[in-house]
């Protein structure tokens, strides 16, 4: 590993437990050390038939971002918009002043290189390294879905130098953290457990949201 760490280290479970999307950044830039530090992490994950299937592309300065938000912002379509609450999330999206990249100093773009079935859930194994362990060095992240329609397009990845063989796949902000909010919690998981002879009929949906089949 380089130097951008500090020797600051933390428990896998921690980092698991406390990281939290960061959507207020201090101005201040991250070293290129501390970027290639993240990527290293990033890259230790695992990966079907060693293919590494992963590209990383770092856009750096808040102003730059807050240049390039405006344009990603035209290039969303109500399709691309969580059901549900589409009306909200474009009134956010409308105004002035919203920046989808929350004024972070960095941006980094994981791109699959590969056309393998498996190379999108690579390209997503190496963003939970790198925003786990951005987390356990004091900083933040934020995944940005807003930013893929706009970085699939030809223009765009000619803008940043990307292949345009390459399909960008998980868009993340990544700096020092402005706020420190607290877990909201998580809803309790649907558990499918198959019995190797199951009875038939014997269906239990309990509290945690168990099925029994």
């Amino acid at each position: 590993m380089g130097s951008g760490y500090g020797g600051r280290t933390m428990e896998l479970t921690e980092a698991i437990y406390g990281r939290r999307a960061i959507r207020s950044y201090a101005a201040e830039p991250l070293s290129s050390t501390l970027i290639d530090d993240l990527i290293d992490a990033a890259i230790q994950a695992p990966s079907a038939m060693d293919l590494e299937p992963w590209a990383f592309v770092v856009v750096e300065g808040a102003a730059r971002l807050k240049a390039l938000s405006g344009r990603v912002k035209e290039h969303i379509t109500p399709h691309d918009l969580p059901p549900g609450i589409a009306a909200q999330v474009q009134a956010m999206l409308a105004a002035p002043d919203f920046n989808v990249f929350h004024n972070a100093p960095t941006l980094v773009v994981i791109c699959a290189t590969s056309d393998a079935p498996q190379a999108i859930e690579d390209c997503s194994l190496a963003a939970e390294n790198f925003m786990l362990t951005a987390y356990a060095v004091g900083l933040g992240t934020c995944p940005i879905g807003f930013a893929r329609p706009w970085l699939r397009r030809e223009e765009t990845k000619r803008e940043l130098g990307i292949d345009p063989r390459y399909v960008p796949v998980f868009a993340l902000v990544v700096g020092h953290p402005a706020e420190h909010p607290v877990s909201p919690g998580r809803k309790a998981p649907i558990v499918i457990r198959a019995t190797s002879q199951p009875e038939v009929g014997a269906v239990d949906v309990g509290d945690a949201g168990s099925v029994l089949v």
